[in-house]
């Protein structure tokens, strides 16, 4: 049986792994031949456009080969074997009409193809495009992965300059099943990554939509770049005083993890988050503004109203803090830190990978 020939225009949008055999080891994507991994709004909001496949137009030249389907298919499973998560898009083609006047001119409307029908190839899920593994894995597709079947069964490749091979094409563009506002939102700062990698009990561990935050520690200066602007996130630095802000945050989180150690009757679930100002301590995970719970948080770490000791017909507003060990005085303790006067609830910043 006869099949089309395959012309491909290397577009390409992927993005996800480390690619070798070490990255296979540590995370199994699903490689299965043949089957259609299609995309959704989960993946992304980042990918890696690997490639976009289109039938020829009628005056071309048909041999046997793929169809536009099977090469996708084929280059979908190719890349899922090397551990890069890859999807389908497919892309429906639009007829468009033009009113002209003819030799004659008489008024006709001519119809024309405003855009082919078109099968994508991306891969990848990142929040950003300064990811390193993201990078990466643009820079692995473009000049290391073979896909020579995509020249030995009927494809034709027409070069562009700069573009030796088949995919050196590739770059990052966004899931095209989101809008560029959902993309927006969704993106996180790479800075924000760097600050917030290296401490335990990180936010982005959180699964949850909201969290709550009680506890604030503003260095007295922010973040800022070495040298001239437009340096890359490696070349950012942070202050001794925002750092010392990060150190207090990590360690009354570590300090609450464990609290049934120094006396508490519970250990408290609570994460870490660190910006370009300040860092913070959350309570808990909430995938619901009107969770019951958080109420009975804010309750409890907000602070309350006491009287003056000196004049107890005054009230004053006091702190509720967190001592190690457990005392009612904290000004006793070895260690205390003082809750925000107001929890305030946040949204979970979304750094997980979906496949």
């Amino acid at each position: 049986m006869r099949k089309h020939l395959i012309q491909t225009t290397v577009l390409l949008a992927v993005a996800l792994g480390v690619l070798a055999p070490e990255l296979r080891a540590a995370r199994r994507i699903e490689a299965i031949e043949g089957k259609k991994y299609t995309i959704n709004k989960e993946h992304g909001p980042w990918m890696i456009m690997v490639a976009a496949f289109s039938q020829v137009r009628d005056d071309d030249d048909k041999i046997e080969g793929f169809s536009e389907m099977e090469a996708a298919l084929k280059l979908v499973y190719e890349l899922r074997l090397t551990g890069i998560p890859a999807y389908i898009y497919e892309q429906d083609g639009k007829i468009g009409h033009i009113d002209t006047k003819n030799r004659l001119r008489q008024s006709e409307r001519r119809v024309f193809a405003e855009r082919r029908p078109m099968i994508s190839v991306l891969a990848g899920n990142y929040t950003n495009t300064e990811d390193s593994t993201a990078r990466r894995t643009l820079d692995y597709i473009k000049n290391n992965f073979k896909a020579d079947f995509l020249l030995e069964n009927g494809a034709r490749f027409r070069p562009t300059p700069g573009q030796p091979t088949p995919l050196s094409g590739a770059f990052f563009t966004i899931n095209p099943l989101r809008s560029p506002e959902e993309v927006k939102a969704e993106t996180i700062d790479p800075l924000l990554v760097k600050l917030n990698s290296p401490y335990n009990y990180s936010l982005f561990e959180n699964k949850a939509e909201y969290t709550l935050v009680i506890a604030t520690f503003t260095g007295r200066s922010v973040a800022y770049r070495d040298g001239a602007e437009g340096k890359k996130v490696k070349d950012f630095k942070v202050s001794d005083a925002l750092n010392k802000a990060g150190e207090d945050a990590n360690e009354l989180a570590l300090s609450m993890r464990n609290a049934s150690k120094f006396g508490y009757g519970e250990d408290y679930e609570v994460f870490v988050w660190h910006d370009k100002y300040k860092s913070m301590v959350t309570i808990g995970g909430f995938n619901s503004p009107r969770d019951p719970k958080i109420q009975e948080f804010v309750e409890q770490f907000a602070s309350k109203q006491q009287p003056q000791p000196n004049n107890p017909t005054q009230n004053v507003l006091v702190a509720e803090f967190f001592t190690v060990p457990k005392t009612p005085d904290f000004t006793k303790a070895e260690k205390y830190w003082l809750f925000d006067p107001s929890p305030r609830l946040m949204k979970v910043p979304s750094f997980q990978d979906r496949r």
